[in-house]
C-alpha cells in the first residue's frame, strides 16, 4: 500500500495522499511535528515519519439514491482499530447541487465506550463558502468497532438548484482528512491512509443505487431520545423519516407547553436527520435550566421525549 506522508497538528494531522478504498490493515506513517508529547516533556521524534496506528480508508459509494429534487451521496470507511472520530472538508464541482441535510451510516451507530457500553457519535455539518465541513466526536470516548469491514460513515443530500438538471456525475475530493484511532491511547493519532484528495478526486456516478436504499430510508417514524441528556450547553435529537413525504415539525416546548423554538417546519425527503439544540429560544436568547420536551409531529405520526437542561 501507498504511505500518505501527512502533518500531525495537536494529536491530529492532514493527509495529502490517496489510494483505493480497498484497504489493507497496514500502519500509517506520518510526519511528526508535535515539539511536546502531552506530558510536557520535548517530542524525541519530532521531524520523523512515525507509525500512528493501522490505516483508515474511505471514499465514496459509486451511485446515489434519488428523491425528487435531492441526491444522497454516501461515503463509506475501512477501520482496521476503532476510531474516536473524523474531520472532513467535502468539496464537488457542481454547482447545481446545494447541501441540505446528513444522516449517520452504520459505522458511527454502532459505537462503543472504553466499557464497552453503547454509545452516540454526534455528527455535525457546516456549509462554509465553497465547501462542506464534516465533524463526528463523541464526548463519552465512544469509538466505532474497528473491525477492518467497509461501512457507511455518514449520508449526504443535496438539493438540485431550481431548473437544473442533475448531472451525470460529481466530482468530490477532501481537503481535509482527519481520522483519530485509539491505538496510540491516550495520544489519538490521524490513521487516514487512502482517501480522494484534490490530486485524485472521486468521480461518482448519479445513476441511483438501489442496494443500499432500505439501509438510508427507514421504515417508519422514529424519534430518539436526545443525546447527552441531561446535557449542557447543547444537544442531539435524531428523527427517521419514513418513504412518503411529508410536512414534519420538530418543536421545543418548555413545562407549561410553550413553543421554545422549532427546529425544523418543512416537508423532508426519507432519511435519518439529526437536529442540535443549543439551549436557546426562537431569538437566539439562553433558556433557564429545567425540563423541556421535544415533539416530532407529521401528518401521519405524533411522538414526544422530555430532557434536561443543566447549566
Amino acid at each position: 500500500m501507498k504511505r500518505s506522508i501527512s502533518i500531525i497538528i495537536s494529536g491530529l494531522l492532514l493527509s495529502v495522499a490517496w489510494a483505493e478504498l480497498d484497504c489493507t490493515a497496514d500502519s500509517s506513517y506520518h510526519i511528526d511535528t508535535r515539539t511536546m508529547l502531552p506530558d510536557g516533556s520535548p517530542n524525541p521524534t519530532y521531524g520523523q515519519e512515525i507509525a500512528t496506528g493501522l490505516c483508515s480508508c474511505i471514499g465514496f459509494v459509486d451511485g446515489t439514491q434519488v428523491n425528487g429534487s435531492e441526491v444522497t451521496f454516501t461515503v463509506r470507511i475501512v477501520d482496521h482499530e476503532p476510531i474516536r472520530g473524523i474531520e472532513l472538508d467535502i468539496y464537488h464541482d457542481a454547482a447545481e447541487l446545494e447541501f441540505s441535510g446528513y444522516a449517520k451510516g452504520s459505522k458511527l451507530e454502532n459505537v462503543t465506550d472504553d466499557s464497552g457500553t453503547t454509545r452516540q457519535m454526534t455528527l455535525l455539518t457546516n456549509y462554509l463558502e465553497d465547501h462542506l465541513k464534516v465533524l463526528a466526536y463523541s464526548t463519552a470516548r465512544a469509538r466505532t468497532e474497528g473491525n477492518g469491514e467497509e461501512g457507511d460513515l455518514f449520508h449526504i443530500t443535496y438539493t438540485l438548484v431550481d431548473g437544473a438538471s442533475l448531472p451525470e456525475q460529481v466530482t468530490f475530493y477532501f481537503g481535509t482528512a482527519n481520522i483519530p484511532g485509539t491505538s496510540m491511547n491516550p495520544e489519538l493519532l490521524n490513521v487516514v491512509c487512502d482517501y480522494p484528495d484534490v490530486n485524485n478526486p472521486a468521480v461518482v456516478s448519479t445513476a441511483t443505487v438501489s442496494a443500499d436504499v432500505e439501509q438510508v430510508i427507514p421504515d417508519v417514524f422514529a424519534l430518539k431520545q436526545n443525546y447527552p441528556n441531561p446535557f449542557n450547553p447543547s444537544t442531539q435529537i435524531s428523527i427517521d423519516v419514513p418513504a412518503g413525504s411529508e410536512f414534519v415539525a420538530l418543536n421545543i416546548y418548555n413545562l407549561l407547553g410553550q413553543n421554545v423554538k422549532t427546529l425544523v417546519n418543512k416537508e423532508l425527503s426519507p432519511g435519518q436527520y439529526t437536529f442540535e439544540w443549543d439551549a436557546t429560544d426562537g431569538m437566539g436568547f439562553p433558556v433557564a435550566s429545567g425540563i423541556y420536551f421535544y415533539e416530532l409531529r407529521s401528518e401521519s405520526f405524533i411522538s414526544r421525549k422530555k430532557m434536561l437542561l443543566i447549566r
